[in-house]
């Protein structure tokens, strides 16, 4: 129950007051055969009574008040009952502008735009006003605003402050020494009043509430004006003409909720690092049984007077890390095959050859990713199960799947640079560089390397190829009996076996801890929203999808998903997937 205001200005912009603000003189009793809003509790009714009654109201009020029933007129005992009735329930009530209210708009422009209408509405009705949206218009609406949010959040201190008393010590707002201006809006009082040429906002800024609705759209609003940018910024910026109870927090509250700001900020979660496959693990096996593939270039060589292309193809021994480099003309179907069977001529057919997706070329040249692309994936899968061996493509855009061979593909071209004199060198002697750059990266210490005397020399990939470091003659102390033939096949066993002997006690123990991901994250899941993370590309332009299948590893922890797009389903490692927020913007 509420008095309501005479349509206008004054009901528009202080609202409907509470039954504090009623006298018990303007109220009346009206008994339960007269009461109209009885009428839906009764189980039976009078039905003559209630004809019309709800489009006009109760007989009686036609009538001048002398000839109201008996039980209609008020009396002592009435005044004092109504008396102690509105004191009561005046209590909890509220003194609430009447605006729209700000729970209901995600924006605070929306908001302010909103008021002003209904201000505009009221004033036509009103006629006082043209009812025009002008600047005017908008400080009336953004103090109506501020008003209602106060309300809400201040009531015991807006009291206290109506009634000329100081406030309660608990109060938050003690320190800021809060007043009312000449259009009710709490301000802070402050100390700067001596200030000279500074606004009247940034001496006594309107205090807020950090928690209250209004306060959240402010803050988001100008989250959004300065572009989603630094915290500082928007605190400072907001600081210029409110005072809002825990702003810092706030804004960072605000922040972690914004979709966008999360978007933006989304990062993948990789899950714990796997267990090193067998092909890295593979000890006492021929070197290049586990095989790795991968191509560098283009080289450009002089032949007579013009210039060509050549591309290399690198393979690399997943278990000692030895490599072997061939040259190609063009990187066909064709040509690929080619130096595949010259490799495995030279050292032999490997039981599982791994290389990338034509997708994972990273820093590569335009034709090589290119032709990788125009690559025949099923010929060569075919060709390879011809000689025994499985060839496996490893996820696109998952060059660290690859990491083995990645790694010596930059050695290749380290070691190159540094031997190649001649720009453009010719055929021969670019095949010739290749040899000795074999040699070198094979050379490669794969444990640490000791300058203490009396130590043994640090095991190498030639170690296994060669049966020492380098192409020099092996060193050691041998007699007559070493000569014979059908002891070679002993000797040549003998140092192999010491080799895979050192490899398991110097080597492999190095490779047990995990040097990245350790920690477990949140798995992936079918239904997911997520967007593929594409480093060669901006960050706005990353494609999004929904997660359709998920597929996990051999520990069961999903590292690769299939991800439904607008331009096709597309399969992703975990590390190139970010999962999006699903939620309105606060």
């Amino acid at each position: 129950m509420f008095e309501y205001q005479p349509v206008g200005d004054h009901c528009c912009e202080n609202g409907i007051h509470g039954l504090g603000d009623s006298s018990s003189s303007e109220w009346r009793y009206v008994p339960t055969r007269l009461n109209i809003a009885d009428a839906a509790t009764r189980e039976e009714c009078d039905m003559a009574i209630l004809e019309g009654a709800w489009l006009y109201g109760p007989s009686f009020l036609c009538c001048n008040e002398a000839d109201w029933a008996e039980d209609l007129l008020i009396s002592n005992s009435t005044v004092q009952n109504v008396t102690e009735y509105v004191a009561t329930i005046g209590k909890i009530t509220l003194c609430l502008p009447a605006c729209p209210d700000p729970e209901r708009f995600s924006s605070w422009i929306r908001l302010l735009k909103s008021t002003c209408m209904v201000l505009a509405f009221v004033d036509k009705l009103c006629r006082k006003r043209t009812g025009e949206v002008d600047g005017a218009m908008t400080d009336r609406a953004e103090k109506l605003l501020m008003r209602y949010a106060q309300a809400q959040s201040f009531v015991e201190d807006l009291e206290q402050l109506k009634k000329g008393k100081s406030l309660d010590r608990k109060s938050n707002l003690l320190t800021v020494s809060p007043f009312l201006d000449e259009q009710g809006v709490l301000r802070v009082g402050g100390r700067i009043d001596a200030a000279p040429g500074i606004a009247r906002d940034m001496k006594h800024p309107i205090i807020l509430d950090g928690r209250h609705p209004t306060a959240r759209l402010i803050i988001m609003h100008y989250h959004k004006k300065f572009a989603h940018g630094n915290h500082e910024t928007v605190i400072n910026e907001i600081k210029q003409r409110f005072w809002i109870l825990r702003l810092r927090p706030t804004v960072k509250n605000i922040v972690s909720k914004c979709v966008l700001c999360r978007i933006r900020k989304a990062r993948p979660q990789p899950p714990r690092m796997g267990d090193l496959p067998e092909a890295r693990l593979a000890h006492h096996q021929r070197p290049f049984t586990y095989c790795g593939l991968d191509l560098f270039g283009p080289m450009k060589i002089a032949v007579g007077r013009r210039h060509q292309i050549r591309y290399g193809v690198l393979f690399t021994c997943m278990t000692v890390r030895a490599i072997h480099i061939e040259l190609v003309q063009t990187l066909t179907t064709d040509s690929l095959i080619m130096a595949l069977r010259r490799m495995a001529s030279r050292r032999g057919w490997p039981s599982n050859l791994l290389s990338d997706n034509g997708s994972n070329l990273r820093g590569a040249a335009n034709e090589l990713k290119k032709a990788m692309h125009e690559l025949d994936q099923d010929i060569l899968k075919k060709e390879a199960v011809n000689y025994g061996t499985t060839w496996t493509f490893i996820p696109p855009l998952s060059p660290h799947w690859g990491g083995a061979w990645e790694r010596l593909i930059r050695s290749v071209k380290t070691s190159l640079k540094a031997i190649l004199k001649e720009r453009v060198p010719r055929e021969e002697v670019l095949i010739t560089l290749m040899a000795e750059v074999e040699q070198i990266v094979n050379s490669r210490p794969l444990t640490h390397v000791s300058v203490e005397p009396a130590t043994t020399e640090a095991i190498t990939p030639n170690h296994f190829l060669l049966g020492t470091s380098s192409n020099l003659p092996l060193l050691g102390a041998f007699d007559d009996s070493d000569l014979f033939l059908r002891k070679q096949w002993r000797i040549s066993q003998l140092l192999a076996d010491q080799f895979w002997r050192r490899w398991v006690k110097e080597v492999l123990p190095q490779m047990l801890p995990r040097k990245k991901w350790h920690h477990e994250s949140q798995p992936l899941q079918i239904g997911d929203l997520v967007v593929i993370v594409d480093p060669n590309m901006p960050r706005g332009v990353w494609p999004r999808g929904i997660i359709e299948a998920v597929l996990p590893g051999r520990d069961g922890r999903v590292r690769v998903v299939d991800v439904r797009t607008k331009s096709g389903l597309l399969r992703r490692p975990a590390v190139r997937v970010a999962i999006l927020p699903v939620g309105e913007e606060c």
